[in-house]
């Protein structure tokens, strides 16, 4: 009976994960990655207008106070905020727009493209599609990234992508998709 009981227990608790179908405004996060104290995600989330969508956080540094001198910074005061690039409404679009990325990356520095983008409105709710600019950089003794500028108000806030995360990125929602893909 114990076994029967344990059994029910973990079908019941088990049947969201295998759901197509999940309720809006709860975000389904799919893979997530670590790298010099960055952490980017892939989720997908439904709208309450029924609109499903695969983003990638990159989140934003708002540097709200730094003492620098020279290339030098002694202190700085920084507020991390959450913002989101909307990569499309399928798992292949998602694929593609990585890929996309990852093409950039071997762009020449300075080139710049806009990428439509979402940020935290409050009450984990999300804003109406914004535009984030996003420009090939290589900072001081280090590779090529994407330097994602955004702005918001009078402020201006950024988040740098690199090459290997997006690899990284591409490499974990393949799999993830290959996990769930019997779904």
């Amino acid at each position: 009976m114990k076994r029967i009981l344990a059994a029910l227990v973990i079908a019941v608790f088990s049947l969201p994960v295998f759901a197509q179908d999940f309720p809006a405004g709860i975000p389904n996060e799919i893979c997530e990655v670590e790298q010099d104290d960055h952490t980017y995600s892939i989720f997908s989330l439904k709208d309450e207008d029924g609109f499903v969508g695969y983003y990638l956080n990159v989140g934003r540094v708002f540097n709200l106070l730094e003492i620098s001198k020279g290339n030098d910074t002694f202190f700085s005061l920084d507020h991390v905020d959450q913002t989101f690039l909307l990569m499309g409404t399928t798992a292949e679009e998602a694929l593609d727009y990585l890929e996309s990325l990852l093409e950039l990356v071997d762009e020449d520095t300075g080139v710049s493209r806009q990428f439509p983008c979402r940020t935290v409105a409050g009450f984990n709710k999300l804003s109406g599609i914004n535009m984030a600019t996003c420009i090939v950089t290589k900072r001081f003794l280090q590779s090529k990234r994407l330097c994602f500028v955004f702005s918001n108000g009078h402020r201006t806030a950024e988040a740098d992508l690199t090459r290997s995360a997006i690899k990284s990125l591409r490499w974990s929602f393949k799999l993830s998709e290959k996990i769930h893909s019997d779904n």
